[in-house]
């Protein structure tokens, strides 16, 4: 069974009725009785959404502006660790225990969920199943490996060469989450792009490296 998506008869058949992650979020801070909440804890209920909800909430921040130094690579290495569990086909997402007993106050995680949540209703109400043969194996981990480079690329220290990589990434995990071939469709493009822009920069930037030596001996 696919980590992202339940089994199908088939690459065209309807998914069964699936729980908007948004709602699955506001329903765990309501729930949840704890003073801390761990990240172990937030696997443990998001279940089968649990690797593309994660992927997104890892790269969704670098996407858009934010005043946050090192946040890329802060968010950036258990991304990386995240889509390749899923690329090599593990269940559900495992976590070293130094970061699966990380915990924050449920007051702090409630008002990080409620930031969070209105945006992913705006992505959903934009998403509808699509091209599903791209939300099914062998794409799957193909997707898996592609935002693994994405996340990769994500921790370099490319001037400027975070947002287009995360704003890819979030729209396969999105894709995968909501059966939408055409977000996966719009990711696989941008990421391709930003592969493009990040390759031509350090090109550049090895070149000026390069250059100044020249001129210096």
């Amino acid at each position: 069974m696919s980590a992202l998506v339940p089994s199908d008869d088939g690459p065209e058949s309807e998914p069964p009725s699936r729980t908007p992650a948004s709602q699955l979020l506001t329903e765990f801070v309501t729930q949840w009785q704890g003073e801390r909440v761990r990240l172990q804890d937030v696997v443990d209920v998001l279940e089968d959404r649990a690797y593309g909800l994660l992927i997104l909430i890892f790269a969704f921040p670098n996407a858009i502006p934010n005043p946050v130094p090192g946040l890329s690579a802060i968010l950036g290495v258990p991304l990386v660790l995240v889509a390749a569990q899923l690329m090599i086909g593990r269940p559900h997402p495992w976590f070293p225990k130094v970061l699966a007993e990380r915990s924050m106050a449920t007051a702090d995680f409630r008002q990080v969920v409620e930031k969070i949540v209105p945006w992913l209703r705006k992505l959903e109400r934009l998403t509808r199943p699509r091209l599903q043969w791209l939300c099914q194996q062998p794409f799957e981990r193909l997707l898996a490996f592609f935002c693994m480079i994405l996340a990769i690329v994500l921790t370099l220290p490319i001037p400027f060469g975070n947002m287009l990589p995360a704003l890819a990434i979030s729209l396969i995990a999105l894709g995968l989450i909501e059966h939408d071939g055409i977000a996966i469709g719009a990711g696989i493009a941008i990421g391709v792009t930003s592969l493009v822009i990040a390759s031509a920069v350090v090109v550049a930037m090895v070149e000026a490296f390069l250059f100044f030596l020249r001129q210096a001996f």
